[in-house]
């Protein structure tokens, strides 16, 4: 509850900078609380796996993971986007539609990863080629239970969100592996320990939304599949360009530098969980507000994540030589890469509008966004990877992030000047 001094507080920040603090203040308790949380288990695993596992273990079990991320391009990517923005206009049934229609496009995934792991298996590689049949037996169950954690959000269910959607579905899967780390250096068993029980905690946290809400299965909103089509073609490109960095790091340089890269961006990337909340938020709230009035404050937020973000980058550059001492000295020298890729940091400005380009559903401004700076990352991690390893990897990173947001920020734009000329109802 409230004290008066609190909600003055409250009152005073909505009217200065308006924005909806009470909505903001109490989705980001609770996803504070579950990055916390989060960030303990994430970094408990990461100890225990550089110090007990080789670096070429780890980089193979990386590169497993990657494969049936490329491989999950071809499902239903994108419908918890679609899920979230259905039932944030009240059509709760998204839900139940949402996972199944994911089941059933996931078929030609699972085909991928049949077809992969025999195709590793006639080469002889029986460790790759077990590894992603047992990726892609599982991962169907955990795209479409995932989808549970953008209904919550949608039904502003932020301590459910918190507790199942996140704090379980981490703690859990990275619990089984540290106690799995700790025993063999089998990297088979890594990869099923991590997709068995990553899909139990996904599936946990869906019975547990169906349980909570009681959605109405009939309840459904007819345009939503055809949006998370749309959203899934879009998304082809956009999974390719999010997986290329591990596959062809694995290719070019090999499984060690792939374990030292994946070192050098941990820290920084779980650091960045509460955004991905607040990304969420944003386009639950927009949704249900008119273009102009989302347009009076865009520069506000913009500001905002713009002084954090240079906070955090400058924070993280001063401490990344004593964290990596004292909790990966076997990493060490994953820290000036380390440090540049903290620089991805400034580009939290354009979470706003792109949240924005989801929200009101501008499929072609997704469209064309998602293929310039899927086709910019590409081509810039190729580049950098072949021509320069690491090194080459880490500025390409750099340079994909701010296009990604110059781009988003530009339709933006466009679609907002469209909506004063009345073109935009």
């Amino acid at each position: 509850m409230h004290t008066p001094y609190l909600s003055r507080f409250v009152a005073w920040t909505a009217r200065v900078f308006n924005i909806d603090t009470q909505y903001l203040l109490q989705g980001t308790f609770w996803s504070s609380l579950a990055q916390i949380v989060i960030t303990l288990s994430a970094l408990s695993l990461s100890i225990i796996l550089s110090r007990h596992l080789p670096k070429e273990v780890y980089g193979q079990y990386k590169y497993v993971l990657s494969l049936i991320s490329l491989l999950s391009m071809f499902s239903l990517s994108s419908v918890g986007t679609a899920v979230l923005q259905s039932t944030s206009r009240g059509y709760e049934g998204a839900l139940q539609e949402g996972f199944r229609s994911n089941l059933r496009w996931s078929l030609p995934m699972v085909l991928g990863a049949l077809g992969l792991g025999s195709y590793y298996l006639l080469q002889g590689n029986v460790a790759l080629g077990v590894s992603v049949l047992i990726g892609g037996t599982f991962a169907p169950f955990i795209s479409s239970a995932s989808i549970a954690s953008s209904f919550l959000i949608a039904k502003k269910d932020f301590e459910g969100l918190a507790f199942y959607g996140s704090i379980l579905s981490t703690f859990i899967p990275a619990s089984a592996l540290m106690l799995t780390a700790l025993l063999t250096k089998n990297f088979i068993i890594l990869v099923a320990v991590y997709f068995f029980f990553t899909a139990g905690s996904y599936l946990f946290t869906y019975f547990y939304a169906l349980k909570k809400h009681h959605p109405d299965p009939t309840n459904v909103d007819a345009g939503m599949m055809s949006y998370a089509k749309h959203l899934s073609v879009i998304g082809v490109l956009g999974g390719l360009a999010a997986n290329i960095d591990q596959v062809l790091l694995y290719h070019f340089v090999g499984p060690i530098e792939l374990a030292l890269y994946n070192f050098a961006i941990g820290i920084p990337d779980q650091s960045k969980g509460p955004l991905k909340n607040i990304d969420s938020m944003l386009q639950a709230r927009f949704a249900n507000h008119l273009p102009a009035n989302i347009r009076t404050n865009m520069r506000t937020k913009a500001l905002l994540l713009l002084a954090f973000g240079a906070i955090c980058a400058s924070a993280y550059i001063l401490c990344a030589p004593y964290i990596y001492l004292l909790l990966f000295p076997a990493y060490i020298e994953a820290v000036p890469y380390s440090q540049v890729y903290a620089l991805t940091f400034l580009t939290f400005p354009f979470i706003p509008s792109l949240s924005y380009l989801s929200a009101k559903r501008l499929i072609k401004e997704q469209y064309i966004n998602n293929f310039v700076s899927s086709t910019l990352r590409i081509t810039f991690i190729a580049i950098g990877v072949i021509y320069a390893g690491l090194w080459g990897l880490v500025w390409a990173i750099l340079a994909a992030r701010l296009s990604n947001g110059i781009v988003g920020y530009i339709l933006y734009r466009i679609a907002s000047a469209r909506e004063s000329a009345g073109a935009i109802q």
